[in-house]
């Protein structure tokens, strides 16, 4: 008993003493980033279209302003071949990215070209498991789990139709988008990569090659790089099925007063995404300590809570409000969802990539 308790005793002064070090630690860590980042006093970043987005990005020069903070926004099928070239040049111009990964992001990783995020996490209440859900390896996508960190997570809906126009009963699922009816009357986001790219590999998946080369090759789909022209197009009935609208084409048109309730999600295939909702860190970041505090900035509660609530998305943290809770995904139910950003679907997305340059060039 005297062993035990003396064990005992030895273990409660063994973990009180890790304690205040892990705490002095990680203090002393986050304290030597905000001095370094100041002495670089810039960070270059690529994030999400959008003026919700952007006015809440640059947020961060009110908490460390002397750190000049440059946001482009660009959508991912611009913005990792404009990556390849600047690499192949000897450039390395960026810090991180604001937005989802693809195949061509995935292609990167592979030969070298990103630096693992999750060693940057600093902040207690950034590292803690417990407060994302899923826990730390639950909010990456990449086999690794350390490359692609995804802060937002929600049901994708991959197709919108016009319930003024199209009566459900005519539109029951995504398998009638190859009906013949409808031939001619859909839109598709540039499919080379993003939303519609995303949406095709899940759908090839699911419903098989045949019924992705039926939708692309006999459908007539019309392509568009602008989700209000298909927003204008799905509301004049020109084309009133649209697929690969982002969900911020949905928050900007309803902050304008704009009616949408006449846009219906077409039922499918669960299927769960972070959207623009991540980070990629390039190898080579001109900034790492700049981009190391921004990132863990980015990743708090206080900042997580401003950032859902204005975009309308819902974070993987457990902390914060839902931002939009019609597209909540049912954790308890996660495996019967297709991830469509991760890596286990890349070899559907590259498969999907092929037959849309056959199909659309």
């Amino acid at each position: 008993m005297r062993a035990r308790a003396a064990l005992a005793g030895l273990i409660g002064f063994l973990v009180a003493a890790a304690g205040p070090a892990r705490a002095q630690d990680w203090q002393a860590d986050w304290q030597h980033t905000i001095a370094a980042a100041k002495a670089e006093g810039a960070l270059t970043i690529s994030g999400p279209s959008g003026v919700a987005w952007r006015e809440q990005l640059l947020l961060f020069e009110k908490d460390y302003p002397d750190i000049k903070l440059s946001i482009t926004a660009g959508a991912s099928r611009d913005f990792w071949p404009r990556i390849i070239k600047e690499r192949e040049a000897g450039q390395k111009l960026w810090d991180f990215r604001i937005g989802g990964p693809d195949r061509v992001a995935y292609f990167i990783k592979r030969s070298g070209g990103m630096q693992p995020v999750r060693p940057l996490l600093v902040l207690p209440e950034v590292t803690d498991p417990a407060v994302w859900q899923g826990g730390l390896d639950g909010i990456f996508l990449d086999a690794e789990h350390k490359y692609f960190l995804g802060f937002v997570a929600y049901e994708e809906n991959v197709a919108y139709y016009n319930s003024k126009i199209i009566a459900e009963r005519d539109m029951p699922d995504m398998k009638a988008l190859v009906d013949p009816r409808w031939q001619g009357k859909i839109s598709i986001a540039d499919p080379r990569a993003g939303s519609a790219m995303t949406g095709a590999a899940v759908l090839m998946r699911i419903y098989g090659e045949d019924y992705l080369r039926r939708l692309l090759g006999g459908q007539k789909l019309v392509v568009s790089k602008e989700a209000r022209q298909q927003m204008d197009w799905m509301e004049s009935g020109r084309y009133p099925i649209a697929i690969g609208i982002p969900s911020i084409a949905f928050v900007e048109i309803a902050a304008r007063g704009a009616p949408v309730d006449m846009y219906r999600k077409l039922p499918g295939p669960r299927v769960w995404t972070e959207g623009v909702g991540g980070v990629q860190m390039l190898e080579g970041a001109p900034h790492p300590n700049a981009a190391k505090l921004y990132i863990n900035w980015l990743l708090t509660r206080a900042v997580q809570t401003r950032l859902m609530k204005a975009v309308k998305l819902n974070s993987r943290r457990k902390d914060v409000p839902l931002g939009k809770p019609e597209d909540a995904i049912d954790y308890a139910q996660i495996g019967s969802y297709v991830g469509g950003q991760t890596e286990e679907q890349q070899p559907y997305q590259v498969k999907a990539a092929e037959i849309v340059k056959q199909l659309l060039p």
